[in-house]
């Protein structure tokens, strides 16, 4: 007998035409353009059936594509006039994914099969860079894209670092939003990095509306030398969370997302 969520999933395929439209559509809407090539990588899935399905829904006007070089980028069409129901339908499927395969669909240059894996020194030399990084941020510059105001709000803060512990670090984030008519809006945020070198792995909580009732994000693991990334999705009510961390020259660039039924949203944070 099936269970609920294989029920649902055999459904959703039915009513998309094919798996592979639905894995182009789920695609799309966690990293907002794609290409065939690149679906082909990182969903393991063949290369025509994908450039069939891009052809299909560019012709029923639910994608455009645009050139790139000789790289041709789809994306939702912006004038479809269903777009906005496709989308709630869409993250309604995607809520019923479990969290391993939810996270196949957000793109990181840690996807399992663009790197050979890291040796267990390299990830934990790896892991200790990061968190030593963590512990000399002073400011922060921050996109956020949020599906319910449809807009991207800038912002810049500083940062102010204290330790917990030897394994516990609080990020207490002030700053303000950058508003369209040139005012500014202050916020407030703080966040919490644990760190586990036992089991390879630093986690992030929003210790929001206080400590005492944090939400957890996810827990990074490094994938390459320079980035950490999120095991899987972690599911917080009906919404799942993902991310990573990037460790440039000089700077943190924390990138996570958030998608669930009312919620698409792609949040940036460069430290410095």
């Amino acid at each position: 007998m099936k269970s609920t969520f294989e029920v649902e999933k055999t459904m959703l395929s039915a009513l998309l035409g094919s798996k592979n439209i639905e894995k182009i559509l789920y695609f799309l809407l966690i990293n907002e353009r794609g290409y065939g090539t690149q679906l082909h990588r990182f969903l393991n899935t063949p290369l025509t059936p994908i450039q069939k399905g891009f052809d299909k829904l560019e012709r029923a006007g639910v994608l455009q594509s645009v050139y790139e070089g000789k790289t041709r980028f789809y994306r939702f069409n912006p004038v479809y006039p269903l777009k906005q129901e496709l989308e709630q339908f869409l993250r309604k499927g995607y809520e019923l994914l479990p969290p391993q395969e939810k996270r196949l669909y957000h793109i990181s240059d840690a996807h399992p099969s663009s790197r050979a894996p890291l040796t267990f020194k390299q990830a934990q030399d790896a892991l200790l860079l990061c968190w030593n990084r963590l512990k000399a941020v002073k400011m922060l510059m921050i996109n956020a894209k949020l599906h319910r105001e449809a807009e991207i709000k800038r912002g810049k803060g500083d940062v102010c670092v204290s330790e917990e512990g030897p394994s516990v670090l609080l990020f207490q984030e002030n700053g303000h939003w950058q508003v369209e008519n040139g005012n500014e809006i202050q916020f407030s945020n703080v966040l919490r990095w644990s760190l586990d070198v036992s089991s390879g792995t630093i986690s992030l909580e929003h210790l929001r509306p206080s400590a005492a009732k944090p939400i957890f994000l996810f827990h990074l693991k490094a994938k390459r030398e320079t980035l950490i990334a999120s095991i899987d999705s972690h599911l917080c009510g009906s919404d799942a969370y993902f991310g990573q961390v990037e460790l440039g020259p000089h700077f943190l660039q924390l990138s996570w997302r958030i998608v669930g039924p009312k919620k698409n949203d792609r949040i940036e944070c460069l430290y410095l």
